[in-house]
């Protein structure tokens, strides 16, 4: 008879535990202070209007039931005019079926020329912004100005200065941008752009109680860095075509589910059939050190 229960508890108690794993990441009532999703990089291949992961994706993202939804940016093909609208209307016809509220920051797919810009503004009316939820304060910047990859202009940067000045009335703080420039970049992001992000940017937002700052652009998970108290994460996997290297290694594609209680940071990378923790996603972390 004990050898019956102690076999019964061996195999019920995995299942409790599973059961209790999955209803806390779709329940309201987890005790999170904040969930967010955070997507990179849906873009499809090139010239194509087609988007799979993502489309496939939307129910899952809505039954996580996040307070806010931030795209990093490549959210269409891009580079063609001609198609331009029409890819920006699919794009919002099936971001209209999220259920939280959808913010977005702007890539270079999205933003490549003076025309493609005032197609942007006029339909998004911003390419930098911030807001407050929940006791914490979102910052979107634009790091392709004057179609560079990862360069921040001097008004954009007096903005965000101005801006972070009011981190005593937040708990924390989140930035998105597109290029990461805190990692090993392609040949075309400017080193002088780089040290602009390290040497002007970084301590501005360690000073103001920045969390964690989300970047895209490349098309994989990480690897994730720690700087001085603030996480950078790189998710650029939110469409079909995906970094080799980040294939090669068991990279597919994903999005973010990030929950903070407080100070405090969990961030779990979604994929079509698996949810990993970061560490456990992190593929990349010894190949490019």
């Amino acid at each position: 008879m004990k050898n019956l229960i102690l076999k019964l508890v061996k195999n019920i108690i995995p299942i409790f535990v599973l059961a209790f794993f999955l209803v806390g990441l779709t329940s309201p009532l987890f005790s999170a202070d904040l969930r967010m999703v955070v997507i990179g990089d849906t873009s499809p291949e090139f010239f194509s209007n087609k988007s799979p992961f993502f489309k496939d994706m939307i129910e899952k993202i809505n039954q996580l039931q996040p307070d806010v939804v931030i795209h990093l940016g490549d959210m269409i093909a891009g580079y063609g005019l001609r198609r331009a609208r029409s890819q920006w209307n699919e794009f919002d016809e099936l971001v209209s079926k999220i259920q939280a509220p959808f913010y977005r920051v702007p890539g270079n797919h999205d933003i490549y020329s003076r025309r493609s810009k005032e197609i942007y503004l006029q339909r998004y009316k911003k390419t930098y912004q911030s807001f407050d939820l929940k006791g914490y304060h979102f910052i979107i910047l634009w790091d392709i100005e004057d179609n560079r990859l990862g360069h921040i202009g001097r008004e954009q940067f007096e903005w965000l200065k101005a801006d972070l000045a009011n981190s005593d009335q937040w708990e924390g703080a989140f930035v998105f941008v597109h290029v990461p420039l805190w990692t090993k970049t392609s040949k075309y992001v400017h080193q002088v752009d780089k040290d602009f992000w390290m040497k002007q940017i970084h301590p501005l937002l360690v000073r103001h109680k920045v969390l964690a700052v989300f970047a895209g652009h490349y098309h994989r998970f990480g690897p994730t860095r720690e700087i001085d108290g603030i996480k950078y994460y790189i998710s650029g996997g939110g469409g079909p075509r995906l970094n080799k290297l980040y294939i090669k290694n068991g990279g597919a594609n994903h999005f973010l589910l990030v929950e903070a209680i407080g100070k405090e940071l969990q961030v779990k990378v979604v994929f079509q059939d698996k949810i990993l923790s970061d560490q456990e996603a992190d593929v990349l972390k010894e190949v490019l050190k």
